[in-house]
């Protein structure tokens, strides 16, 4: 969930298909982002805007530099789970004293439910995460979401529910 903006297309499509090779573009249903990076360019430098916070890169670059630079800003975005934090970039989510790493799968379930605070379509969601899969079973999701809740639960004693109103899944957090 990262929307990148360039006026550059070269530098555009470049960063675009690194942050799909590192498996950093977390699909969304809709156009909320968790990560905004804008890349501005002049005559001597690259400006990194992630978030608000920028970074000067003076040209000529390395690409692998600037990737690197993207990478270091975006890996530390967290959004607060109650008294928890939710790390997407790292597939994490920790307490002060416990960490626990989520499959791709309970990532973009997380995530999906966090930057779609209003509910996300059960079908939307399973199509997010089954892109090839045809057939819908919705009982593949809700076990998916069952393993979640106890491994949360288990690992963090963080306590999430789903809640379910005319296919529109929410996260609930105690």
């Amino acid at each position: 969930m990262i929307k990148l903006v360039c006026d550059n297309k070269l530098i555009y499509k470049t960063i675009s298909n690194y942050l799909i090779q590192k498996h950093l573009l977390l699909t969304s249903s809709n156009k909320n982002y968790q990560t905004v990076i804008l890349i501005y360019e002049n005559d001597k430098a690259i400006t990194l805007n992630i978030n608000g916070h920028k970074t000067e890169i003076s040209l000529p670059i390395d690409i692998n530099l600037l990737n690197s630079q993207i990478l270091k800003k975006i890996i530390d975005v967290y959004f607060p789970i109650g008294r928890h934090k939710y790390f997407p970039y790292q597939r994490l989510i920790s307490s002060q004293n416990n960490k626990s790493m989520l499959s791709d799968i309970q990532n973009l379930i997380i995530s999906n439910l966090i930057i779609n605070q209003e509910g996300i379509d059960k079908d939307n969601l399973y199509n997010l995460i089954w892109k090839r899969d045809k057939l819908i079973y919705i009982n593949k999701l809700d076990t998916h979401l069952t393993n979640l809740k106890k491994k949360l639960k288990q690992e963090l004693n963080l306590k999430i529910n789903f809640q379910s109103h005319n296919k529109i899944l929410r996260l609930l957090i105690d």
